[in-house]
């Protein structure tokens, strides 16, 4: 910290500071910081300010922790009424030639909007995660170097690594499943990631750092997860995969590994580490779960020190929820939340994981506002090990939004954590802080982006991208056969 840098001071109706363990509500409060370190939250700072800001009604808190968040143009949400998924992209053919249906361009793009999108929606720290399905095979090296340097242009504190794997899903047209393996390109994939992260070590600032990324576990061989977890090791660095998310992986992970489920197959390949991000975790127990196998994959998890990554909103969709917040909690484990669909809204997927975790548990106490907007903050950031973002107090990095009460469309303020909940949205978010740089000033990029502009260039780029799916669908059926409008449609006789 450099002690000719400015000192600035925030206030706020509220402030969300972090004290003996736990957020703390200052209200009326300040936060006061320099360079990119907080030095003060609380009441009546005495020292030298060079800036003093007042946001008046508004929440300044710490900066939401996505640890799997889309950084594609999403092809989820095409699923979302049109099913079932298999017949409708979801899984490839297998008689699709897979090949690059995005140019190099066009992917460096898709980071660039998703990157400026996290942040007008106050996600200050983020773990990507994009679709590998209409890829030629997975993400590059080259790929991931160009989305380090789009991060750092835009801001954000990002956790990077390239996707890799050693086999994928196809289906058949009468909607079979199987699995199409190349273990030595996993293997490959896997050497590209370690020495991305090396590169990341030596060549970018210390807001960009490196995690292993193998993709969907039916995806990875044993070898390829055993020697995962020996690179994990030796980096010291995150390892995320992607596990119980669904049937098909359910199915798959239980026939290629005589009767495994995804935690056990983990388990057996050293992945399980307090290193471990495990995204979804909806299906427990494999294949034939019972009370007893779902308790003892918990209790493997929870010992071991693993973070679970849930993501609501995408899991709502897809009718799934994992089960019990009380009962990972009650096992040990830590939970953070991933948005991993569109919109990049961790306010919104607080909000439905709460109305999620009470209706999945027929209790409406299961789950409060409060333990989720920890689990967005606290939980991110002890996933990552660390104990400098997801808080504000003395010491942690100064990565901070304002949410604006102000807004009538925020309703009436009662409790200010509650309110930001279930009455507000990733719109309300005023202004971001990284590092202590202003990148997001009164709803408007301060990085040289234009959201405006972006948008427009993606919503081009996301009708081309359409236009791949019946090449990749059982059967190449044409495309207003895949995507069904929700009502008849008239176009226009000037567009006919």
């Amino acid at each position: 910290m450099s002690s000719s840098s400015p000192v600035i001071r925030r206030k706020a109706k509220y402030v969300v500071g972090y004290k003996d363990g736990d957020h703390h509500i200052y209200q009326d409060g300040e936060v006061v910081y320099q360079d990119n370190t907080v030095i003060f939250v609380g009441h009546d700072y005495e020292g030298h300010i060079d800036t003093d800001i007042d946001e008046g009604n508004a929440l300044i808190g710490p900066g939401f922790i996505d640890l799997d968040a889309i950084v594609d143009l999403d092809s989820t949400v095409l699923a979302f009424d049109n099913q079932p998924g298999w017949k409708k992209g979801r899984v490839p053919s297998k008689n699709w030639q897979r090949r690059e249906t995005y140019t190099p361009e066009q992917l460096a793009f898709n980071k660039l909007y998703s990157f400026n999108m996290l942040l007008m929606n106050g996600i200050t720290t983020a773990a990507p995660i994009t679709s590998i399905l209409y890829r030629e095979w997975a993400e590059t090296y080259d790929e991931f170097v160009t989305a380090a340097d789009i991060a750092e242009q835009t801001g954000i504190r990002a956790v990077l690594g390239p996707a890799y794997m050693s086999g994928y899903s196809v289906t058949s047209d009468d909607g079979k499943f199987s699995m199409r393996f190349n273990e030595e390109r996993g293997l490959a994939g896997l050497r590209d990631a370690a020495r991305f992260i090396s590169l990341l070590e030596n060549d970018y600032s210390s807001r960009i750092t490196g995690m292993l990324a193998p993709d969907r576990i039916e995806g990875c061989t044993p070898k390829l997860l055993r020697e995962s977890a020996a690179v994990r090791n030796d980096l010291d660095c995150t390892l995320r995969l992607h596990s119980c998310q669904g049937p098909l992986e359910v199915d798959m992970v239980d026939a290629l590994h005589d009767g495994k489920s995804s935690i056990e197959l983990i388990n057996s390949c050293g992945l399980l580490s307090n290193k471990t991000l495990l995204p979804h975790l909806q299906l427990l127990g494999g294949k034939n779960p019972t009370e007893d196998r779902v308790h003892d994959e918990l209790q493997l998890i929870g010992q071991a020190g693993a973070s679970a990554v849930i993501c609501p909103l995408v899991a709502g969709r897809h009718a799934k929820y994992f089960s019990g917040l009380t009962r990972f909690q009650s096992a040990g484990i830590n939970i953070a939340l991933g948005t991993d669909t569109y919109p990049v809204d961790m306010i919104q997927n607080m909000h439905v994981g709460c109305i999620l975790s009470r209706v999945t548990e027929q209790s409406i106490t299961e789950a409060s506002a409060a333990d989720y907007y920890r689990a967005a903050t606290i939980g991110g950031a002890k996933a990552l090990g660390r104990e400098d973002i997801g808080r504000l107090c003395r010491g942690s990095k100064a990565d901070l939004i304002v949410f604006d009460f102000a807004s009538p469309f925020t309703g009436q303020l009662f409790d200010p954590i509650t309110t930001l909940v279930i009455n507000g949205n990733g719109r309300d978010v005023r202004s971001v802080i990284v590092d202590g740089i202003l990148v997001v000033d009164n709803h408007k990029l301060k990085n040289g982006n234009d959201m405006a502009h972006l948008h427009a260039k993606a919503q081009d780029q996301y009708q081309t991208f359409m236009g791949t799916f019946p090449e990749r669908c059982p059967g190449t059926p044409a495309l207003d056969e895949i995507f069904q409008p929700s009502f008849r449609t008239t176009q226009s006789p000037a567009n006919a």
